[in-house]
């Protein structure tokens, strides 16, 4: 008796979890990761990006640019994201001025000016992110997401349909055109606030559709532009990759 009452626990329980999923959520989910390049998207285990991003003052003016190198190891949940001067990256051995590291068992951070850290909590969520928001959290489909729910709505002065997406405690909401094609997403990042991104220039790596070009708003204000300069679909990572400094 006692059995057959865990039974129908765990049986309730599993309703309930699925229920949080909508079947139109579910549909949509594995429509943009097909559109993305279904399997090759799916079986995206590693994932190299070098990135030129231009941050902005809050009046409009360039403030700065910076190179950026973003390593995301999918089967070992661990993501390292190193910043590059570009006008350093003429040399044959250029140095980060900074780089940030995160997995399940150390993250850490090193800059030139300090010396190796723990990253702080907050920084460690927003690296963690990468591996379950953006294009490439579209990977899972409709597998693994505590909650999905679509709604009409917009980002900014985009319309279209509105997925909002809960994983690994991490919410998206994604604008999709009727496609299916991920046009933008909104996140609340801890210490920053609402941030907007909106996706371009989609071109075809290796059967990945990923966007080459970016744009961001925190606050309603932009904050930065990226143009994908080099990427590299499942390429072998080790620990030479994930080296953490001496000091």
């Amino acid at each position: 008796m006692i059995k057959r009452i865990a039974a129908l626990a765990w049986m309730v329980g599993l309703g309930l979890a699925w229920a949080q999923v909508s079947p139109e959520a579910a549909q949509l989910l594995e429509r943009a990761r097909s559109v993305l390049g279904g399997a090759a998207l799916a079986n995206l285990n590693t994932y190299r990006e070098v990135t030129t991003n231009i941050y902005y003052l809050p009046d409009g003016k360039e403030e700065s640019r910076i190179v950026t190198l973003l390593l995301v190891d999918f089967s070992n949940r661990r993501v390292r994201l190193e910043l590059y001067d570009p006008e350093s990256l003429g040399s044959s051995n250029p140095i980060p001025l900074a780089l940030q590291q995160y997995s399940p068992q150390e993250s850490f951070f090193w800059s030139r000016e300090t010396s190796l850290r723990p990253l702080p909590q907050n920084q460690r969520e927003i690296l963690r992110s990468s591996l379950y928001t953006g294009w490439l959290g579209l990977k899972y489909g409709s597998s693994n997401r505590e909650r999905a729910s679509v709604t009409p709505g917009s980002l900014r002065n985009q319309a279209g349909r509105l997925l909002t997406v809960s994983t690994q405690g991490w919410v998206s909401t994604y604008l999709l055109n009727p496609d299916g094609l991920l046009l933008g997403e909104r996140l609340n990042i801890p210490g920053v606030g609402e941030s907007i991104t909106f996706f371009t220039n989609y071109r075809s790596v290796q059967g990945v559709r990923l966007p080459h070009n970016w744009e961001n708003y925190v606050g309603g204000v932009l904050a930065a532009r990226g143009e994908v300069m080099e990427v590299e679909i499942n390429p072998v990572l080790g620990e030479v990759d994930f080296f953490k400094p001496a000091r």
